[in-house]
């Protein structure tokens, strides 16, 4: 993944940015596509939550696992706003990075 995340920030919930390839370095890493105004994604996003938390306090640091979050939302403050409040520790691909832009229309 970091071949193709390669030279791209990532985001985290908090706004910090981090470079993809310093944070997904040797690690498993699930792409998740989801959305605040979508039911399944609003009952899957805490599963996946605590799935995530379990298994980085369980590895050894570093944990091997990553999740991305990729925003289907509308803006980025409605992305921002699922990220606060239901997400996990993890990382989101900005809301404006061209990739995000390129990916999504290939989902519907």
């Amino acid at each position: 993944m970091v071949d193709v995340l390669g030279g791209r920030h990532l985001v985290t919930c908090k706004g910090a940015a981090v470079e993809a390839e310093v944070a997904l370095q040797n690690k498993v890493v699930a792409l998740y596509f989801a959305a605040a105004r979508c039911a399944p994604s609003r009952d899957f996003t805490p599963l996946l939550c605590d799935f995530y938390t379990a298994l980085v306090a369980e590895a050894r640091r570093p944990a091997p696992f990553e999740v991305v979050f990729v925003s289907a939302d509308g803006s980025a403050q409605e992305m921002l706003d699922f990220m606060r409040e239901l997400h996990g520790a993890w990382l989101a691909l900005p809301f404006h990075d061209p990739y995000r832009q390129c990916i999504l229309p290939l989902l519907s």
